[in-house]
């Protein structure tokens, strides 16, 4: 019996490079690693240019104003506070999260790093979030897995119009290296509309509040946190109290919300310039350049 061999010889000719061949090319190289306090540094205080710079390699972008649904490629070099957080994320990593606002850019930005063990910092993407009329509150808050943070944001500014303001409770998980909106519901709205359509004169307000409080479970229990809602929606002078029930579901990887007869709502309200630690988690103090 013959065995026949058959040898395949790739030839470059001088026309084609040998690194156009894709199962030849070289490895890219590995993204560059940023070090969250230079990072940090650099943005509160870093030239222009460098700010420009590093604002690009981080997906820093201001918002397309004439086309809010466009991609940006302009990066945001100015900012009115920037401040750090050493928090656990996930597990099995370090992560720092920087928090930088910026008016200018009618905008604050939450840029995550991830350091696993006995590796470099890496940069995660960066989350955008709209501060037109005031910033967003944003806290750290252990929802979900004793040890591991979540990010709780309020009075996230989802729209603004002259007839229709709406802002946001968010709560950001970090996923598969993606920080992700986990739970997402309106915190404050307000409606104006005309009672009688013929007269614009005589204009209706609708108005929906809602405060969030986190319902600790048994230490010993192994379940994870459950938020509880409180909705109080306003039409002239009639009042209509509800109540939800929002619990981490870990098929989904999201909070899921069911109805709730209010039974166990705390016995006080947070103070009002505490609100964000209403979801369980310190709020950061803005600090200025």
């Amino acid at each position: 019996m013959k065995i026949c061999c058959t040898v395949l010889l790739l030839v470059c000719l001088p026309s084609v490079s040998c690194a156009q061949v894709p199962f030849l090319k070289k490895k890219e190289k590995d993204s560059k690693t940023h070090e969250p306090d230079a990072v940090a540094d650099t943005l509160r205080s870093g030239t222009a240019a460098q700010r420009s710079q590093l604002a690009t390699e981080l997906g820093i972008m201001t918002p397309n104003f004439s086309n809010p649904t466009a991609k940006s490629d302009v990066p945001c070099a100015k900012f009115d506070h920037v401040d750090e957080r050493r928090v656990r994320l996930r597990t099995d990593a370090e992560n720092a999260v920087i928090i930088a606002g910026s008016g200018e850019c009618d905008s604050t930005y939450i840029i995550v790093f991830d350091k696993a063990q006995k590796s470099e910092w890496r940069h995660l993407p960066t989350v955008r979030l709209a501060a037109r009329a005031q910033p967003p509150e944003v806290s750290f808050a252990e929802l979900i897995q004793p040890g591991v943070s979540e990010i709780v944001v309020h009075r996230e500014m989802t729209r603004d119009s002259g007839s229709a303001q709406q802002e946001n409770f968010v709560v950001l998980k970090l996923l598969h290296d993606w920080l992700v909106p986990v739970l997402d519901t309106a915190e404050r709205v307000e409606l104006t509309m005309p009672d009688r359509p013929e007269n614009d004169a005589d204009n209706v307000e609708q108005s929906q509040q809602s405060t969030f409080h986190l319902m600790k479970a048994d230490p010993n229990s192994g379940a994870s946190a459950r938020i509880l809602e409180k909705e109080v929606l306003k039409q002239r002078k009639t009042n209509l109290t509800r109540y939800r029930l929002w619990s981490w579901d870990p098929e989904l990887e999201r909070f899921r919300s069911s109805p709730h007869d209010g039974g166990e709502i705390p016995q006080t309200s947070p103070p009002k310039k505490a609100a964000a630690q209403s979801a369980g988690g310190a709020a950061v103090q803005p600090k200025q350049k």
